[in-house]
């Protein structure tokens, strides 16, 4: 007579998640509001309110290719965006977002215990993201006056630090970080440095002469802010020459960029004087949206090289003013500082419907605002 075999217990599948990743807290936007808004004014997110140029537009209507997998290494989109910043298409790679970019250079450097060195408040996704790649990632925090401590990051790098991010101009800050600041950190650090700069346009400058400089500085962008394409997913970093072989071993197939992105992309580096007015008019709009918040007493605009404006609010905790501008449906961001939101920049309406409910929630009771 035979035996049936021995039941196994049933198995529960967290027990088999990685304990790093038990431990990590989700990126994500704030809750909504219980009840949905009379209107949806999306300034959270620093997207574009212009969207996408008439010639990337044209190109995702027209697309149809669908069925056709994209070039296996993104030959051509790399190539284009390698005309664009003005190095050779080799030294490029292509993600589906910068935080694709970001996972690549995991892949390529990060073993468990490696050390990545970001200076806080700074983007979210580099903690989280080198965290669960096995990564020791240290803070050595910005200065009260959100300056990078230098000599505190260069301290810090020891034989175990792989990589030093530094975000410039910084998210959520908005301020542009000192050159020779930043060169310092190249020179001196033995490390790979790689500076985001998701914000350059904007900015008008750029560090990839750095790389004509120091052979361990790697420069990351995107196609999400200044060509209004957040939805399309293309990022791209430019790599030193010798870390290429290396790097393109690790880039995922395709890239991991769409073929309608890549169109999209294209057309969008063949629109570049539609998207420099548009940037023109960001930043305009950026510059009459400070004026209008130092208008709010106690509200403190800070100087921005950015799509967005970090925002001193005279209250201690500015929570609950991020949530009732939900509310009445105008979406801001709140950030690790206490008394701080974060605001994109609007189109104009957006802007003023966004002053107007900030001034009516800032209002002293019984007052008749500022």
């Amino acid at each position: 007579m035979s035996r049936l075999p021995a039941l196994r217990p049933p198995i529960d599948p967290v027990s088999l998640v990685r304990p790093v990743v038990r431990d990590l807290a989700p990126y994500q936007r704030d809750p909504g509001p219980e009840r949905t808004p009379p209107r949806n004014i999306r300034l959270d997110m620093n997207e574009s309110p212009y969207g996408a140029s008439p010639k990337a537009r044209a190109a995702i209507s027209d697309f149809e290719l669908a069925h056709r997998y994209p070039e296996l290494d993104a030959y051509s989109l790399r190539a284009a965006l390698a005309d664009y910043v003005g190095v050779a298409p080799d030294r490029v790679v292509v993600g589906a977002g910068l935080d694709d970019v970001l996972a690549t250079t995991a892949l390529l450097l990060i073993d468990p215990g490696d050390r990545v060195i970001i200076s806080e408040p700074t983007f979210g996704v580099y903690r989280p993201l080198f965290t669960q790649h096995g990564g020791d990632v240290l803070d050595v925090p910005l200065r009260p006056d959100f300056t990078l401590d230098v000599d505190g990051i260069l301290g810090a790098a020891d034989d175990r630090t792989k990589l030093i991010i530094v975000c410039d101009p910084n998210n959520p800050t908005g301020n542009q970080f000192d050159s020779a600041a930043v060169e310092r950190i190249c020179a001196e650090a033995g490390c790979l440095v790689a500076i985001d700069e998701a914000y350059a346009e904007f900015a008008g400058t750029t560090a990839l002469p750095l790389m004509e400089r120091y052979p361990n500085v790697a420069v990351f962008r995107t196609m999400s802010k200044f060509a209004g394409l957040a939805g399309m997913r293309v990022g791209y970093g430019i790599f030193p020459g010798d870390l290429m072989p290396f790097v393109m071993r690790v880039m995922p197939a395709f890239g991991n960029v769409s073929a309608v992105s890549t169109a999209a992309a294209l057309a969008s580096l063949a629109d570049l004087d539609y998207l420099q007015s548009v940037i023109a008019t960001i930043v305009a709009d950026r510059d009459r949206l400070a004026a209008g918040l130092r208008e709010i007493a106690g509200v403190e605009p800070l100087p921005s090289a950015t799509n967005f404006l970090l925002v001193r609010l005279p209250v201690p905790n500015a929570k609950p003013v991020v949530e009732e501008l939900a509310r009445r449906g105008v979406f801001v961001r709140r950030i690790a500082l206490a008394d701080y939101l974060r605001v994109t920049v609007g189109s104009p309406e957006e802007n003023q419907i966004f002053l107007a409910e900030l001034r009516s929630i800032l209002a002293p009771p019984g007052g008749a605002g500022q």
